[in-house]
């Protein structure tokens, strides 16, 4: 009979020790994700304030300067665009949606956004815009490529600081050619093709060679508040556009970014178009609208646009308000305008409450989540139209035109169809009637 040697051990401390770790791993993670979010917040701030000042200060001027308003409105309209970028940019910074691709004459993006920060930047601070092209054509999503400019000249206005100094913003076309390369930042060759090259440049504090390795990383930053989104974010919407970046600084002799976007072949002419102030309304239509909106706020000024294009408006402060009304007064109403986020039944509910009642019934959504999150709940083929928050007057008028057209010409169909059935169905009763 063999030995057998049994060997007993208490693992308890281990275990202990285990749990202890995980438990020390997890604080510090949910730390490090507080620190973040506080980071991404100061910075979405940040880039808010400079908007809303461009708002406050526009609509000062606008009160002080009547004979000039429309200079300001559209100031206004231009920093409330930008805002409704960043919201956009947040939510595809967290994965929530998608780029918008179309032609944008780079040119005036650029000049539209360096005006807008002019009364917003400190007094120490000079800029300028320097551009070497007639047209600067590429395909990109104007929001996004909107933020990288105006979160470079930001950037390069606080590495100026409190001391004077000048920022200058520019625009050249660039030909890389196979034979000689150029390399970006990371040490890649920047393929070889026509390029439009944007240039941030500022005499500010500058870089060491630290913070030049660090500056991409992930909510990074060498300022107590932080930026929010960071330089990161703005390396990744430039990948999306297939462009590359360049960066040279020393510390103390300031810091230059250039940003190399691809340019549209064979065109060279800026379709910049001057903006149409005119107050005249080419569309309006009549019927009445339950509109269905959560905000009061929201809710009055929607409905002073409907009435301006014609309709008559029944308001609705949730989903479950809305569908009761419905219910009453189904016969009047043409069309429904919703919001998705409500109280008591949200959007998606009462889209699916409605169309139980009345399958033909159009519904407009309204929502600042973007098309994919809408479409993740409800089909597409199944809404009438989308409206994306903020909108203004001609986008709600658009949409509208859009969707009345469609159901008028449905109607139009269904009318000649049964045009064309009714002589078929007196046939078929008489031929009945001759077997009978």
């Amino acid at each position: 009979m063999r030995n057998q040697i049994i060997v007993i051990s208490d693992i308890t401390a281990h275990k202990m020790a285990d749990e202890e770790q995980k438990q020390l791993e997890q604080k510090i993670l949910q730390e490090q994700k507080m620190a973040n979010l506080g980071i991404l917040a100061c910075g979405i701030v940040h880039d808010f304030n400079n908007i809303l000042s461009v708002i406050t200060g526009s609509t000062s001027l606008a009160r002080l300067e009547t004979e000039v308003t429309d200079k300001y409105l559209f100031t206004i309209d231009q920093a409330a665009e930008r805002g409704a970028g960043l919201c956009r940019q947040i939510l595809a910074y967290a994965g929530k949606a998608s780029f918008s691709m179309s032609e944008i004459d780079l040119l005036a993006l650029v000049d539209d956004v360096v005006n807008m920060l002019k009364s917003t930047l400190p007094m120490n601070v000079e800029i300028s815009f320097v551009n070497s092209v007639n047209g600067a054509l590429i395909i990109g999503d104007t929001n996004q490529l909107g933020q990288i400019v105006m979160n470079l000249i930001i950037n390069a206005s606080e590495a100026i600081g409190t001391k004077y100094g000048e920022i200058i913003v520019a625009l050249a076309s660039k030909d890389i050619r196979s034979g000689q390369p150029e390399i970006d930042h990371f040490g890649n060759v920047i393929p070889p093709k026509k390029y439009a090259c944007l240039e941030v440049s500022d005499n500010g504090c500058g870089m060491d060679d630290e913070t030049r390795q660090k500056i991409f990383e992930p909510f990074y930053t060498t300022k107590i508040m932080g930026r929010g989104l960071g330089m990161s974010a703005l390396l990744g919407i430039i990948s999306a556009h297939e462009g590359t970046l360049q960066l040279s600084s020393k510390l103390g002799e300031g810091t230059s970014f250039k940003v190399y976007l691809p340019m549209l072949e064979g065109e060279s002419v800026s379709i910049r178009t001057t903006p149409q102030t005119s107050s005249s309304l080419p569309w309006q239509s009549s019927g009445t609208i339950l509109l269905v909106e959560d905000s009061e706020q929201l809710r009055t000024m929607a409905k002073s646009m409907l009435d301006v294009l014609g309709f008559t408006v029944i308001e609705a402060a949730n989903g479950r308000e809305a569908l009761d009304i419905y219910k009453k007064d189904a016969a009047d109403i043409c069309l429904v305008l919703t919001d998705v986020n409500m109280p008591i039944m949200d959007g998606y509910e009462l889209f699916n409450e409605l169309k139980k009642i009345n399958q033909e019934l159009p519904v407009i959504i309204s929502s600042g989540y973007g098309e994919t999150a809408v479409t993740s709940r409800i089909e597409r083929e199944k809404i009438s139209g989308l409206l994306k928050k903020p909108y203004s007057l001609n986008q709600l008028k658009d949409v509208l035109k859009d969707v009345v057209e469609k159901a008028f010409l449905n109607q139009v169909y269904e009318a000649e169809r049964l045009q064309k059935i009714k002589p078929m169905l007196r046939c078929h009763v008489s031929d009945m009637t001759t077997i009978i």
